[in-house]
Order: structure tokens, then C-alpha cells, then sequence
């Protein structure tokens, strides 16, 4: 079987190259698709969706038309392998747009996501994703959105007021989050980081000795490994990215039934849930990623991460050829 990632990233990248090794090992192959070297086609629209071409060269095309220069030779001199059976997107918050109107076209073609255009919407956006957990009844931290300078300061008031953590919508990996103090510190703040367009997400915020923060990790419905996380000296952040630590988490049957509920609220077939509880208090989610690294969580926990997600990638994949197969002839 031949499984797609949706990144710009090669196979030096971490998650990449063992999702490579994992699904070498259970005898397919990965490929890796930069969504900004494909074209999207929609020619002969009475045949079907079109197709995809790589630059010039053609990725594939729906049954009954052809790819671009009209020649039938260039199916099959595309890209090694052609198309993929499934599609991992994999870019996490920061995709384009185009990311997205590539994963349509997988999509109109027939070709199975995990995850899927729904889950990727809601996560690559943290507020919508603080947003959808709230709704399904699922705790978040106090949080405010605003895209105006005056707004932010009113967000700090209805915070309880300073420190406050602040937010890009579509940060990832601990980067674009900062701790504002004071006044001074939020006019630099709101001078350098509001974007009218994109806009900024406010936090309460929890010194890191008066909570604790984990990552679960869940695929399928399923828990697939936890880790807790420490923050490095002089740092409020807990990600791994940020040199933060981790150990191997047993979360409470509370916690992982949280994170899993989290998960499934967002959509997500595979999402790394952060969450943070406060000392003598309740677990709150705090984000959901749906292209999680698993660097530390493999070094924290020992599990083959990467062999849980590709063989629920096959499952999915499988599951969906059955159902092709099942329908009816028209």
C-alpha cells in the first residue's frame, strides 16, 4: 500500500522517517507529498474531479481524463508510486490554504484521509478548537480571541488581569507564546504580534508549580501512549520542542477518557491532546494537534508510536476499499 504525508518536510524530519521505518516494516511504502509542488486540475469536470499534477509532470487524474500535455506517458513517468491510497495530512496548524484545497482534491478523488477535512479545520485553529471542546462539554482554560488592540486589554481584564498567556491561532510546537506581565508588556505585545487578520488567543495563566501538564496521545479511539511534562529551567512552556522533558505517564481513567472524548469532539482519528490540571483541581484541555510529533513520547514510554499509527492508517484504508467494494453497481 502506498501512504501519503501531506508535509514539506523530507525524511530527515522525525515523524517522517519513522512513519517510513514503520510502514517498511509492515512491507509498504511512504511517500511524501509538498502540497505547494502539486497543481490541482479541474478539466474535463463531465469525466470527474480532474486530477493532480506534479509541476509540470502529471500525479494523477481521475478515470477518464488526461493529464496535462495530453500524453499518456506522463500517468506513468509521475511520481513513484502515483497515487496514494491514503493521505496523512501532516503540516500542522501553520497549512496554507492550499493545503487544503489539495486534501479536497484527494478527497473528490476518492482517496481516504486520516485525518480527515473536518478535524484538520478545527485544530489548525486554536481557538476554534477551544471553541468545539467548550460546546461538547469538555474543560477548557478561560480564553479570550480578539483582533483589536483595545479588545486585548478588556480580554486581560475579563482574565482576572496579568500574568496572561498569549497566542498565535496557529502556533505550533510552543512557538509564538509568550507571558505578558504587565501594561508595558502588552503594548509590545500588541504592537508586535496582533494581526488584525489572523488575531491573538489570551490565557489565564498557570505557573508551572501549580500544575501539572501532559500529552495523550490517541489513535482510534484508543489511548496510545501519555507522557507528563516539565518545563525547562526559567520557562513556563512544557513542549519537547522547548526543551522541555518527559516522563512516562499512566494518565487517570478521568484524563484519558477526556482526552479521547477531545479527540472525537475535533473530529480527529489520530490527535495529541495537551492537557494541565491545577494542583487540587480538574483537567483541562489545553490544545489538540492533529499531526503530533512523537519523538519524546517514544523516548518517554518506549512504544512503537509510529507502528500504531501506520497500522491504523491500513485499518482505515482497508475499511475503505471493503466499502468501494460493497456498493452496488448503478
Amino acid at each position: 500500500m502506498n501512504i501519503g504525508i501531506l508535509t514539506v518536510h523530507g525524511f530527515g524530519f522525525h515523524p517522517n522517517g519513522r512513519l517510513q521505518t514503520a510502514a517498511r516494516t509492515a512491507g509498504h511504502r511512504i511517500q511524501l507529498i509538498n502540497p505547494y509542488q502539486l497543481i490541482c486540475s479541474l478539466e474535463k469536470q463531465n469525466s470527474g474531479m480532474g486530477g493532480l499534477f506534479h509541476d509540470s509532470i502529471s500525479f494523477g487524474a481521475m478515470p477518464g481524463t488526461k493529464p496535462a500535455g495530453n500524453s499518456d506517458d506522463l500517468l506513468k513517468s509521475s511520481i513513484p508510486g502515483g497515487l496514494p491510497d491514503v493521505v496523512m495530512p501532516r503540516q500542522g496548524s501553520p497549512m496554507g490554504e492550499y493545503g487544503f484545497v489539495v486534501l479536497r482534491q484527494f478527497q473528490a478523488m476518492g482517496i481516504p484521509l486520516v485525518n480527515g477535512l473536518e478535524g484538520v479545520t478545527i485544530a489548525r485553529h486554536q481557538f476554534i478548537t477551544l471553541q468545539t471542546l467548550s460546546a461538547a462539554g469538555i474543560r477548557v482554560p478561560d480564553s479570550c480571541f480578539v483582533t483589536r488592540s483595545d479588545s486585548f486589554f478588556a480580554a486581560v481584564d475579563q482574565l482576572g488581569g496579568y500574568p496572561v498567556i498569549v497566542k498565535h491561532p496557529s502556533g505550533m510546537g510552543g512557538d509564538g507564546v509568550v507571558k505578558i506581565d504587565d501594561r508595558c508588556g502588552a503594548k509590545t505585545c500588541v504592537a508586535n504580534m496582533l494581526d488584525p487578520v489572523k488575531g491573538l488567543v489570551l490565557q489565564r495563566f498557570f505557573a508551572p508549580k501549580e500544575r501539572m501538564d501532559a500529552r495523550i496521545l490517541v489513535i482510534g479511539g484508543r489511548v496510545a501512549g501519555a507522557m507528563q511534562l516539565t518545563p525547562a529551567h526559567n520557562d513556563f512552556r512544557t513542549n519537547i520542542h522547548q526543551q522541555g522533558s518527559a516522563i512516562a505517564f499512566d494518565p487517570p481513567e478521568e484524563w484519558a477518557n477526556m482526552a479521547v472524548s477531545a479527540a472525537r469532539a475535533c473530529s480527529l482519528e489520530i490527535a495529541g491532546i495537551d492537557m494541565m490540571v491545577e494542583k487540587e483541581g480538574l483537567p483541562h484541555v489545553v490544545e489538540v494537534n492533529y499531526s503530533p510529533g512523537f519523538r519524546g513520547l517514544e523516548a518517554a514510554t518506549g512504544k512503537d508510536i509510529a507502528r500504531k499509527i501506520i497500522a491504523h492508517v491500513l485499518s482505515v484504508s482497508a475499511g475503505t476499499c471493503a466499502l468501494e467494494k460493497a456498493k452496488p453497481e448503478l
